[in-house]
């Protein structure tokens, strides 16, 4: 049996979970932006290959995410970062 601890958990904004405009696929990377351990470099290509999407689909859901205002990206941060919102931030 395996011990379950909290590292083993990360948590979704519900808010996110009931938004009918972000698409399912939008949803799933928002989790893994969400499991994204520190120092993870969050390039599209690293996020497809968690994933399991191409990194132009990876680069959409992004795009997705910061247009509904669920992330934002971290421009000067080596490596790539995102700052992941429970809520959409217009509605903060």
């Amino acid at each position: 049996m395996h011990d379950v601890t909290l590292t083993d958990y990360c948590l979704i904004s519900k808010t996110l979970i009931e938004d009918r405009l972000v698409t399912p696929k939008a949803k799933a990377m928002y989790a893994v932006l969400c499991w994204c351990p520190p120092g993870f470099n969050c390039s599209f290509k690293n996020l497809s290959e968690v994933l399991g999407v191409r990194p132009e689909v990876a680069s959409q859901l992004i795009k997705e995410l910061v247009d509904y205002g669920y992330i934002e990206r971290r421009e000067n941060s080596k490596p790539i970062r995102y700052h992941v919102h429970p809520s959409p931030r217009f509605l903060d």
